[in-house]
């Protein structure tokens, strides 16, 4: 079985922390799946008003590297072992050091200060190069394009909370319009597990270019991924591609998608037309379009040999608990706390494409295209409609379901839509469960919250570290003091561990949580709470 087919789209998402910054060029990077992604920075010159610059002379782009593997194995090898700095080379770091700090005026010094910080990352000397980017930070001077360039900077050294206060304080010095800002402040804050906030800045960023900004469209799929909703993921890869044509990774993501839901011929056709273009105008096609077609077919090759064996693997029968027959209120949704707690099921399968008739099949496109167009009480009739064809129960409409109705606040219907995943499939899908904490917290339901939060942590808090700080606000409000710590450490020691940049409100929680567990003392006991 492929990596990729294995799990879900949004769960192998998890594991791209860094996504490529605002870019205006092709890129033909893989699609990330890694940590530690390079992103050169885009220097905007001063002489532009809007912040926008095509190019700045003698300037670097933002482009990413060719290939998030190569730029993994570049920063990796720079890690272990950093090149040897010669008389030369630190006779040219004092030199312009020395330059920076006499500069005539703020914004050649500024300049300047950026030109050393990428000459020390060059030489291996990222910390201090960080350093002298958060000292530019700390000045009090109107110059968003600097504090533009420093967040790329920074970025790029994958400082990530550093980053974000950057592209903050460009937009703020912009009054907000600031579209560049707001995409590349979207994907450091996506970056270290912040989702609400990262998709605030990149609707921002979308608003701001009338929807016509490409790479804040494909930023937003990744995000709406990271979620676990594939269709709304889907159709932002759909706009990406539409202003974009040749955008590869928008191309791959969608088709490795579509073929996630069933939809192999299609995936196919997409990337077999995106390869057609790519030779129309000259270019190479992708490696990743290449790998991306490879594990495609193998996967529907074994999808149609089960077919033909007869298998039923995900045609289960009718359930007495058909989902979504009748709305069902607050009254109706049991406890849950023990299926969440027991819900440690391993989450590989045979295969991760369901089969599907096509009847179903049908159903659920029309309710995508549905909820697409803000259709989403039709989305919700389609969608029962096809888990009642797939014999009671269809893994993606059921999710998709519940976060249809999750976000038309029908949020009991949605619980219940959800737990018909972890019933049938235990605990393979993290991202259910993190929803099902949300739902819950919002419900006032903190016993059943706190569980679901466990799960989708214990399943996948190594790739999205946000779980642990949902996780510990939920024990906290419990009253569970010392399990509200030991989540909040959990984020901690996970974005350090991945360089992602700690950002000190959690070091801050941390020492807040330990205060009160020391006062509390061993023998403290968790407050009673009810559901």
């Amino acid at each position: 079985m492929k990596k990729f087919l294995k799990t879900t789209p949004a769960l192998l998402l998890l594991a791209c922390a860094p996504c490529a910054l605002a870019r205006t060029t092709q890129t033909t990077q893989t699609t990330p799946q890694k940590s530690g992604e390079a992103v050169r920075e885009r220097r905007v010159a001063a002489a532009d008003s809007r912040g926008e610059a095509d190019k700045a002379a003698g300037e670097p782009s933002d482009k990413p590297d060719k290939s998030a593997d190569k730029s993994d194995e570049k920063s990796a090898a720079k890690a272990e072992a950093p090149p040897a700095e010669s008389d030369e080379a630190k006779a040219e770091v004092e030199a312009l050091r020395a330059r920076a700090e006499s500069a005539a005026s703020p914004a050649e010094r500024g300049r300047l200060r950026l030109n050393l910080a990428e000459r020390l990352s060059e030489l291996g000397r990222g910390a201090e190069a960080a350093q002298l980017l958060r000292s530019m930070l700390a000045e009090e001077r109107f110059d968003p394009q600097l504090f533009y360039n420093a967040g790329n900077a920074l970025a790029r050294l994958e400082q990530s909370a550093d980053a974000a206060e950057a592209y903050r304080k460009a937009i703020a010095q912009r009054r907000g319009n600031y579209s560049r800002a707001q995409h590349n402040l979207g994907v450091v804050l996506t970056r270290v597990g912040r989702w609400e906030e990262a998709e605030e800045a990149l609707r921002a960023a979308l608003r701001l270019e009338s929807n016509q900004y490409a790479e804040a469209s494909y930023s937003l799929g990744r995000l709406h991924a990271l979620r676990g909703d594939a269709a709304l993921a889907s159709a932002e890869w759909e706009r990406t591609l539409r202003l974009k044509p040749e955008h590869a990774d928008a191309a791959v993501a969608l088709a490795r998608s579509l073929a996630e839901g069933g939809e192999s011929e299609r995936a196919l056709a997409l990337l077999d037309a995106f390869g057609q273009r790519a030779q129309r105008r000259g270019a190479a096609v992708p490696r990743e379009v290449e790998v991306a077609r490879g594990e495609i077919v193998a996967e529907a090759n074994v999808v149609a040999a089960r077919r033909a064996a007869g298998s039923k693997a995900h045609a289960v029968e009718a359930s007495s608990a058909r989902v979504g027959d009748a709305p069902a209120g607050t009254a109706a949704l049991p406890d849950a706390t023990e299926l969440l707690r027991g819900a440690r099921a391993s989450k590989g399968s045979a295969s991760s494409v369901p089969l599907v008739n096509g009847r179903a099949h049908t159903l659920l496109l029309g309710a995508r295209a549905a909820r697409a167009d803000g259709r989403n009480e039709e989305a919700v009739g389609l969608y029962r409609r096809a888990i009642r064809e797939g014999g009671g129960y269809l893994a993606p409409a059921n999710m998709e379901l519940g976060f249809t109705l999750a976000s038309m606040r029908r949020h009991e219907e949605a619980v219940a839509a959800l737990l018909s995943v972890v019933r049938r499939e235990g605990a393979r899908h993290a991202l259910v469960f993190y929803h099902l904490g949300r739902l819950y917290e919002h419900l006032g339901r903190l016993g059943e919250a706190g569980e679901a939060f466990a799960r989708a942590a214990e399943l996948a808090g190594e790739e999205s570290p946000q779980f642990y700080v949902d996780l510990s606000r939920v024990r906290e409000r419990e009253g569970r003091g010392r399990e509200a710590l030991s989540a909040a450490e959990a984020y901690v020691r996970v974005t350090a561990r991945a360089a992602a940049g700690t950002p000190g409100w959690a070091r801050e929680r941390v020492e807040s949580l330990r205060k009160q567990a020391e006062k509390s003392g061993p023998d403290a006991q968790p407050a009673a709470v009810k559901n």
